[in-house]
């Protein structure tokens, strides 16, 4: 499991090797020159190439203001708009909720727009901090081979930083000011309506076309995780509909997280996991491995719940040595019509088919997978679902698949069972 703590994560351009953690961290956040390369007889790193890819840990720095200010300036306009909407279709008093609208739009823009200078702020710190333990300590040009792990390895040549992660801030928020205006101007046009009769259809006729839809899709996935070779990439699903289709169809009320694996090879691939105590903590203070069956161009979402302060993917790897064959359970998976508990939240807001899923043997994390023909706010359809449940011998348990109510959108595929023992190192079981 790698160390979760670092804001910056390497990516190896292909046919690269990997350099060690000792030359990460003393370059963390440097981009090397155009056309440099560790060693005669490597290739170039393609054009366009992101040597640099931020992790929740930069985001978890930026100032906790901005994300208040972003988060409540959001639900504000929400509920004011709603408000509006409400007055309107009563023919109320609807431009009373017009102020709080006004406000909550401009608290919305400013709070992305202070969390996006805040992350673009740390990313020149942290470029700045490496480049001062570089001068205190500079890596000797003979330990070069070492830190890439080839002979004759070349001294690090440094070329202008990269304007990718500033220019991706930019577009996020001129998104969100794009939703916030279009919402804004709806609202705008119910509250005057009453006031400005003669301008009623055309503004009806505006409100018609305009999208009052909430949050957007620009934060409702963070990367989370990549593959040095490129092939595959793993984003926390972070946007509310897709925690009411995937998180919040699970029952009970532990913490949980929904992860989208994107690849291009078809494989059985072990997902790794670890699950820290504190948001401070830098290292897991629990790790476990999940069995999945991964197919390419079909996303996975693959939902953990825990009762650990959050958690972390620190590897996808596919598995071609048989290694995890004896992971497959032998399971009886049955759509059901009635469910003997009460069925989660979000199968209330997204809808949900329940499964009742018996297994021969106990296991304490067990990865119940199906395919679903439906799609989950950005998760496309079809795609897969992994949920990670407990399951009794002999007894049927309820498992939820969310996103949609027709049993015929979903096809139960594997069970997979993988233990821990307590050295926190995994083991199929």
């Amino acid at each position: 499991m790698p160390d979760a703590t670092p804001s910056l994560r390497f990516r190896t351009p292909p046919g690269w090797p990997t350099p060690s953690a000792a030359w990460v961290d003393q370059y963390e956040g440097a981009e090397p020159a155009a056309g440099w390369t560790p060693a005669d007889g490597l290739p170039p790193a393609p054009a366009g190439w992101t040597f640099w890819a931020p992790t929740r840990a930069l985001h978890r720095s930026v100032a906790r203001g901005a994300t208040v200010a972003l988060v409540v300036g959001a639900a504000v306009t929400l509920a004011s708009f709603l408000v509006v909407g409400v007055l309107w279709a009563v023919d109320g008093p609807a431009v009373l909720a017009l102020a709080p609208l006004i406000a909550g739009v401009a608290l919305w823009v400013v709070g992305a727009s202070r969390h996006a200078d805040g992350v673009v702020a740390e990313l020149g710190r942290i470029r700045d901090r490496s480049a001062a333990r570089r001068a205190s300590g500079p890596l000797a040009e003979a330990d070069a081979a070492d830190a890439w792990s080839v002979p004759a390895a070349r001294p690090f040549v440094e070329g202008p930083p990269s304007r990718f992660v500033p220019r991706v801030q930019r577009v996020l928020v001129s998104v969100t000011a794009g939703v916030a205006a279009a919402v804004l101007v709806a609202g705008t046009s119910m509250s005057l309506l009453p006031l400005v009769p003669a301008v009623e259809d055309v503004a009806a006729a505006a409100f018609g076309s305009a999208d009052p839809g909430f949050g957007g899709p620009d934060d409702a996935q963070v990367p989370e995780w990549s593959s040095d070779d490129g092939h595959t990439d793993v984003t926390w699903l972070a946007g509310d509909d897709e925690w009411e289709g995937t998180c919040d169809s699970t029952p009970g009320d532990a913490n949980c997280d929904a992860y989208e694996i994107d690849t291009d090879e078809s494989c059985t691939a072990v997902v790794t996991v670890g699950f820290f105590a504190g948001e401070d903590d830098e290292e897991p203070s629990r790790v476990e491995e999940r069995t999945v069956a991964l197919t390419a161009d079909v996303p996975l979402v693959l939902v953990e719940n825990y009762d650990e302060a959050f958690s972390d993917v620190g590897d996808v790897s596919c598995v071609t040595d048989g290694g995890a064959e004896t992971d497959r359970v032998s399971a009886t998976q049955q759509a059901e019509d009635h469910v003997d508990a009460d069925a989660p939240a979000g199968c209330d807001e997204e809808d949900c088919v329940a499964f009742a899923v018996t297994v021969p043997a106990d296991c304490a994390a067990a990865a119940v997978q199906f395919r679903v023909s439906a799609s989950i706010g950005t998760v496309d359809s079809p795609h897969d679902l992994a949920v990670v449940t407990a399951l009794r011998a002999g007894k049927a348990s309820d498992v939820f698949v969310g996103g949609t109510d027709r049993a015929s959108d979903v096809v139960a595929n594997g069970v997979t069972c993988r233990s821990t023992d307590d050295t926190g190192s995994t083991q199929a079981s």
